[in-house]
């Protein structure tokens, strides 16, 4: 939408540099505080307009956290069960394909006892992973047992995008010719797509994809590899009214696809924000345009026998005189 930036207040940029910032989060979480000693005063009859013009934010971010870093099995022959966790205790790291399934492996090892084995390969070819062990066997997914894995190895989703497991299992092992279980989807170790800045403090009424108001102001894409900058600057810069007479604080997150902030650990980011005043535009009828907004404006036309004559006008709302130019 465009605006009419028609008042003589001029524009204001602030650089919101996170190694500047009153507060920034260095346990995971990518939260930023920032208190502007000179608060933004909005002027008497106007609105305030606010956008981000660029931005600069490493391509840092794990691709394997503590929310996606577990898988868990089950032998029926020994009835065992065990989980694999990938990673320390927090499990933030980056990860390919290959180190993940082997740092599996290695995990596997000491619960199997010599009683049986158990394996991963990763088939670049085919960019999926297939599980590979001498007895049948079961990927679960419980509370004691879980699998969150999901989209890191790509297991089974239905077409409403639910994951589909039976009873406790994801998938169970199948003969031919040894007990395997080949993932249904290629691995997806491409990390944060997608950062999103979403403010804490201003509200704006961008809808993520389930109709949600969630506060973000822009998507930026992730398109540089992993260990380098990723520089945003829009090629159209959406301005969005901010609802505040005083902004003295700023607040925001940087999130992923799923809304779970990033770790960008301890790096620095950089966003510029752009604030812009228009004139309040004149209050209009929701109404005008349509058929009964019209009907109300001809009832309160006063008539009479004189204006009866008379031709109505639309664009005065009112009975005019014919006027007959001669030829």
């Amino acid at each position: 939408m465009s605006y009419a930036l028609d008042t003589a207040y001029s524009n204001q940029v602030i650089f919101l540099n996170s190694n500047n910032c009153n507060f920034k989060s260095i346990d995971g979480i990518g939260s930023y505080v920032y208190n502007l000693q000179t608060p933004i005063q909005k002027p008497s009859n106007t609105m305030m307009l606010l956008s981000i013009t660029d931005a600069q934010i490493p391509n840092v971010s794990p691709n394997v956290t503590s929310s996606n870093n577990q898988i868990s099995f089950y032998i029926p022959t020994f009835s065992k069960y065990f989980t694999i966790t990938v990673g320390d205790s927090d499990g933030d790291a980056v990860y390919s394909a290959d180190e993940f399934i082997n740092e599996v492996n290695e995990k596997i090892l000491p619960n199997a006892l010599e009683q049986f084995y158990l394996y991963g390969t990763y088939e670049f070819s085919r960019a999926k992973v297939k599980w590979i062990s001498n007895h049948s066997f079961q990927i679960i997914n419980t509370a004691s047992y879980p699998t969150t894995c999901i989209d890191l190895l790509g297991f089974r989703k239905d077409r409403n995008n639910n994951l589909q497991q039976t009873e406790d299992a994801l998938l169970s092992s199948t003969v031919n010719p040894s007990f395997h279980i080949t993932m249904p989807s290629s691995v997806n170790f491409t990390g944060a797509r997608y950062i999103f800045v979403k403010f804490k403090n201003i509200s704006v009424n961008n809808l993520n994809s389930r109709g949600i108001t969630d506060n973000a102001m822009v998507r930026i894409d992730n398109n540089a590899p992993s260990g380098y900058m990723i520089f945003y600057r829009p090629s159209e810069v959406q301005r969005f009214i901010v609802g505040k007479q005083t902004i003295s604080n700023i607040e925001f997150t940087l999130t992923d696809t799923f809304g779970d902030e990033l770790n960008i650990f301890s790096n620095d980011a950089q966003i510029t924000l752009k604030i812009e005043y228009m004139y309040k535009p004149e209050m209009r009828s929701f109404e005008e345009g349509t058929i009964n907004y019209e009907l109300r404006k001809l009832g309160k036309i006063p008539k009479d026998e004189e204006t009866l004559k008379d031709i109505y006008n639309p664009e005065t709302n009112r009975f005019e005189k014919d006027q007959i130019v001669g030829v």
